[in-house]
């Protein structure tokens, strides 16, 4: 008789054979962690500092954060979020698994985090200091902070995702889905604009080639904020691309941010995106 091996493909991730990253089997696994090229570009291009406020909007799983955490050797104040509860419980633990005592997780929807109203302002330490532990998971239970309490805030939002690869499926079925994004996006932007102290520093990323969730928002945020300004991003030489043209963005603009592109066989890294701002003043 003859006989073969056949391979069926499915798009259902329950069907997938694997972990999700390669394994360190068991090696320092309380010391560290793998990430992506762009992704590790992020935390670099925020510059934190010891004893600074940082932000992290949408933190889960918590890679970008206890990088945060690492650069400042655990010398910060760092707030991460998410809107998903379960996430950040999850995340809580990873903090706590590598020691990153800093990090303050909080399940917290930073789409209306900003606390608007006339009352005794009380800084971030105060706020989180005066939070009561939620009993059943131990997550403070904090819902807004007053504006201009952070020295950095790292916003890495939610997006179409159109960027990582092996991609084998695109859950978008339209140009209008994919502008849904930006719009969401936009409401973290301004929620971030108002919560960084001036002279702070702000990075946005994603993780998705679709321009008007890139260069769109930058445009967007040069344009709708007069306080905000772009920075060029300190990497070495032949990290990244320049930003697409024809986007409302100048060469200068253009230059500031760093592309990742899943074609470039030679960078070998995911699709993403990075952009570094200050608030003036």
């Amino acid at each position: 008789k003859m006989r073969g091996v056949a391979v069926s493909m499915s798009l259902d991730p329950m069907h997938r054979a694997g972990p999700l990253l390669p394994p360190l089997n068991g090696v320092l696994e309380d010391k560290m962690m793998l990430q992506n090229l762009p992704s590790i570009l992020v935390a670099h291009a925020l510059q934190p500092q010891p004893h600074d406020v940082i932000l992290d909007m949408c933190s889960a799983p918590g890679g970008k954060t206890l990088h945060l955490a690492s650069l400042v050797n655990n010398k910060a104040i760092i707030v991460a979020c998410d809107k998903s509860r379960k996430k950040m419980v999850t995340a809580k633990d990873l903090f706590r698994k590598m020691g990153a005592t800093c990090i303050t997780p909080l399940a917290l929807d930073t789409t209306k985090c900003v606390n608007d109203q006339i009352e005794e302002r009380k800084s971030v330490e105060e706020i989180i200091k005066e939070a009561c532990a939620d009993p059943d998971d131990g997550l403070k239970q904090v819902k807004k902070f007053f504006p201009e309490s952070f020295d950095k805030i790292l916003l890495d939002p939610p997006c179409s995702a159109l960027g990582l690869r092996p991609k084998l499926s695109i859950t978008q079925q339209s140009s209008h889905e994919l502008e849904k994004h930006a719009t969401y996006q936009c409401k973290f932007v301004e929620q971030a604009v108002k919560l960084l102290k001036p002279g702070g520093y702000m990075t946005y990323s994603t993780c998705t080639i679709n321009v008007n969730e890139n260069e769109g928002i930058v445009h967007h945020i040069l344009a709708t904020y007069e306080c905000m300004e772009m920075l060029p991003i300190p990497v070495r030489q032949g990290i990244g691309q320049a930003g697409l043209e024809g986007h409302g963005l100048d060469e200068k603009e253009r230059m500031c941010m760093r592309r990742f592109d899943p074609r470039d066989a030679e960078a070998d890294t995911m699709g993403f995106f990075v952009a570094r701002f200050r608030k003036k003043g």
